[in-house]
């Protein structure tokens, strides 16, 4: 029996800029790659660049595997969930096996249809296996070395399979270990007993998502967009306040009706604390109307979306010892706590919404805690800090990452999320200056010792207890974000790189 029978529908079809053949399988955009080989009696030399991988839609380089199996084993079939889906190139190293994949892209003509692909190093052939595809293999002899390269990091935690025998795939399995001398297959207890296809609740799509993003000038904003390119997607809409006016209701209508987008990130509110005091009016349309908007346009067009609120909805009197869960009743003490809780009940008549109450945010592309206290740190030796404030910073990159997670999942509600562990504002700033070697003298204070001889009526309350439960979040299945010293050091660390900022900032 011939083997090449179960590569299903090949046609050859050289691309110009490979050096290589580039040959089509029976399934959208899968291709097999048949490299030219440059040798004498000595050997040959083959290579495949990051460029020609490019034209195949591999987006970049992440990770490259190698695993050894006995004759018969089968590994499969396996697939990453989004937003960490992999495409992957694979070939044989030494032996054979039969790779085989599976299309699970819903909106693909070819949904549920396999392919198989008998790998050597005599053929030389390497099999490029798009994302969105359950991929696995079948090693046709002993140490039978399998390599791949892949262009997403391994997240053993989004793992998910499809069974391997599953009836509506319909891979001919008998007659593949008859063909190939195959008495009995080798497979781990969790390949036996992985789930049919179609009761997979993953949702894999040929065409690329849509993405939206207010507020992409801020910490959070511009964070969020650098996630989504890392995780390789491209199409994004990330707007600042010059390009969609959020208080609009016409404007944001208009450019998501156009847009059309599978996912928004709000990120765009009213953020000075105490000015919110002076102009509430002005605060309301920002953190209310204009959440309203992009709530009424999110629902226009189906999409998701995701809102980033506050610990400020609390009124932090709970003892210090204790923690606000999800279902503690709001009781917001300022006007910006105030107007981003109306934000959240906005936000709630999308069906499909997440609501992510967060604190103490810190990012590259903005000012915030860390960037003041370095600066001031230059300018005095010793300086006032309050310690009755109680809560837990957040890192813009470890919070975009959870949220494009998020973002790819029907897990929908509201969620506490920052970084792991609480400290004072005082005890922050001690720190910053002990990882930084700052000899500035940080002398704790009270909330009334800090703003003695002020005026009051201009400055916002400030809850004493931020403290957020987070168990929510990792009941859902989502990863708690590192512990907030552990963000402060790779905050610090991105700093001194950014030259720019210190030559402007620390003269």
């Amino acid at each position: 029996m011939d083997p090449k029978q179960f590569e299903k529908g090949r046609i050859e079809e050289k691309c110009i800029d490979f050096k290589s053949n580039i040959i089509k399988t029976n399934l959208e955009d899968c291709y097999i790659i048949e490299e030219n080989r440059f040798g004498d009696d000595r050997g040959y030399f083959t290579s495949v660049t990051s460029k020609q991988l490019k034209e195949l839609d591999f987006k970049k380089w992440s990770q490259k595997s190698e695993s050894m199996s006995a004759k018969g084993t089968i590994r499969g079939l396996h697939f990453q969930k989004d937003p960490y889906c992999q495409a992957k190139v694979v070939s044989c190293t030494k032996g054979a096996v039969l790779d085989i994949v599976v299309d699970m892209r819903k909106d693909s003509k070819t949904y549920g249809q396999y392919t198989a692909v008998e790998l050597t190093p005599e053929n030389g052939r390497m099999l490029y296996v798009p994302r969105g595809y359950a991929h696995g293999f079948l090693a046709l002899t002993d140490d039978a070395t399998f390599n791949y390269m892949v262009d997403n990091e391994y997240a053993p935690r989004l793992e998910g399979g499809v069974l391997w025998n599953d009836p509506a795939i319909n891979i001919p399995w008998d007659e593949i270990f008859k063909a190939y001398g195959i008495e009995k297959p080798l497979l781990s207890d969790k390949d036996k007993n992985r789930i049919p296809l179609s009761e997979s609740e993953v949702n894999f799509l040929r065409r690329p998502k849509k993405y939206l993003v207010t507020g992409v000038n801020g910490q959070l904003g511009y964070d969020i967009v650098k996630e989504l390119n890392e995780r390789g997607e491209e199409d994004i809409l990330a707007l600042d306040k010059n390009q969609m006016d959020i208080t609009d209701k016409e404007q944001v209508m208009k450019i998501i009706k156009a847009y059309k987008p599978d996912v928004i990130f709000h990120c765009a509110a009213w953020t000075a604390v105490d000015k919110a005091e002076e102009l509430k009016d002005a605060c309301e349309q920002v953190n209310v109307i204009g959440t309203k908007n992009i709530t009424d346009a999110s629902i226009e067009v189906g999409a998701k979306l995701i809102y980033m609120s506050t610990d400020y909805v609390f009124d932090g009197q709970k003892n210090k010892e204790e923690t606000y869960n999800e279902k503690d009743l709001p009781n917001p003490k300022n006007v910006y706590g105030k107007t981003k809780f109306e934000g959240e009940e906005e936000v709630r008549r999308n069906p499909n919404h997440f609501i992510t109450r967060i604190s103490w945010v810190f990012g590259i592309n903005g000012n915030n805690f860390i960037k003041t206290m370095l600066k001031l740190a230059d300018k005095y030796d010793e300086l006032k800090v309050v310690n009755d404030q109680i809560g837990s910073p957040t890192y813009t990159v470890d919070l975009a990452k959870l949220l494009v997670e998020m973002a790819e999942t029907d897990k929908y509600g509201t969620y506490h999320v920052n970084n792991e562990g609480y400290c004072s504002w005082a005890e922050f700033a001690q720190y910053i200056m002990d990882i930084n070697d700052k000899k500035t003298v940080i002398n704790p204070v009270t909330t009334e010792e800090y703003y003695d001889g002020k005026d009051m009526s201009k400055i916002a309350y400030r809850p004493r207890n931020s403290k957020l439960d987070k168990t929510k979040l990792e009941e859902a299945g989502f990863k708690r974000l590192p512990s907030w010293q552990d963000a402060t050091d790779r905050y610090c660390k991105q700093l001194t790189k950014s030259k720019k900022w210190w030559l402007e900032n620390l003269k």
